[in-house]
This record gives C-alpha cells, structure tokens and sequence, in this order.
C-alpha cells in the first residue's frame, strides 16, 4: 500500500532577499534558500503563534542572480544603538517551492491564515517582502526509486535535502541550518539540521523519496 500524506503547497516569489547566515559580520552573507527556521518562522506568524507547532516542511527553488547592496546596519547593546554601514549580499528574482506537512488541522488553519493575514508576507527580513503566487492542498505519495516499475526522478529545483535521507552521490553545498527553538532560560536553543544544497539537474536513482501524487516529477525532501 503507498505512503500518503496531505500536504499544503505554497509557491513565493521574492524580487530579492537576504536570508542572512547566523555568525557574518563583515558582510551579511546569505544562504541560497531560506532555512527551515526562517520558513516556520512565517508560519508561526500566519498563526498568530504562541507556541510551537511541529510539521516538517521541504524547501526547494531558483533565483537569477546575486548583488551586493551596501546598507546601514544597527546594533542593539543595553542601552546603546550603534551603526556601521555593510555589504549585504542579495538573491534577486527568486521562486520558492514550500511543501507543508503536518497534522491536517494545523494544515487548514495555516491556509486560511494566509488569506487573512494582515500585514504583508516577508520571507528573511522584514523588509523581503514576498508574493504567494499559489497556496494549494496536494497528496504526497512516497515511492521506492529501486522498485523495477520506478525509474531515476530528475532535481529540478534547487532544493535542501537533509543529509540522512541521501543515499545518492548527489552534487551540492553542506549547510547546518536551523529548524527550530527551544527556550532556556529566555535564551533560543537551535535545534539545527545537517543538510545538503542539491543542485539542480541531477538524478535521484535510488532510495525512498516523496513527489507530488499528481506532479510526480516535482520532489520534496521534509525536514525531520
């Protein structure tokens, strides 16, 4: 019997955005997808959230180009505010691919939040604000690329894949990115994810993965 599972898509396109990488000071260096924490982090909002609500997501994507803007940061120590101009680095015309899954409650709620959200969408910063081209529930049908009647499924997004569900020689870039928080004493502990930046126009040929039941040629790997 297959695997099953409803799934909310969400489709985002971004004229540019900085998903910046914890820890870069001299440049605001950015990640070539937004991590998980930063997609749950919307979701979290669209929620109106006081807590945390658990799901897994896939995030996969393109953008065209990159650029470097110079712009005023500012500091926030005790009682002062400091600012230092610095080189921020850029994705420009970005498509984002978001698969959702979790319990089919949270999935409803998640998508009549977006159509009564009421301020605008940004994914990263507050100031990359983002368009939901498409908000739709799909059925996620998980397949076994070994079985004699599957053949290789090509990658045809960039896409993160965490790293203990490869099982390919797949080509791409190792991050550890954060997923979610747990707070300890008022203080945020990651709970971060291994992951792979697969590129795109490679082959998956073997293993268990996840496609669209109806789009099988569109893959999701979920966070854990």
């Amino acid at each position: 019997m297959e695997n099953c599972k409803k799934v909310l898509k969400l489709n985002i396109f971004q004229e540019s955005a900085c998903y910046k990488k914890p820890f870069s000071f001299k440049a605001a260096e950015t990640y070539p997808l937004p991590p998980y924490s930063t997609i749950k982090g919307l979701i979290h909002r669209v929620l109106n959230a006081d807590k945390y609500y658990p799901m897994a997501i896939s995030v996969q994507g393109n953008f065209e180009n990159k650029f470097n803007n110079f712009q005023t940061i500012y500091f926030y120590k005790s009682d002062t505010i400091t600012n230092m101009p610095m080189n921020v680095h850029q994705l420009f015309n970005i498509n984002l691919i978001v698969h959702i899954l979790a319990d089919k409650e949270l999935l409803q709620r998640i998508y009549d939040g977006f159509y009564n959200f009421g301020e605008a969408v940004s994914v990263g910063r507050r100031e990359d604000l983002a368009r939901i081209d498409n908000i739709e529930f799909i059925t996620a049908k998980q397949i076994d690329i070994d079985d004699e009647n599957n053949s290789a499924i090509a990658i045809k997004n960039n896409i993160y894949i965490p790293k203990n569900q490869i099982s390919d020689d797949i080509d791409g870039i190792n991050y550890r990115i954060n997923n979610w928080y747990d707070k300890i004493n008022d203080m945020r502990s990651w709970h971060k994810t291994d992951v792979l930046y697969a590129n795109n126009d490679q082959q998956i040929e073997s293993g268990l993965v996840w496609v669209e039941e109806n789009n099988p040629e569109e893959l999701m790997f979920f966070s854990d």
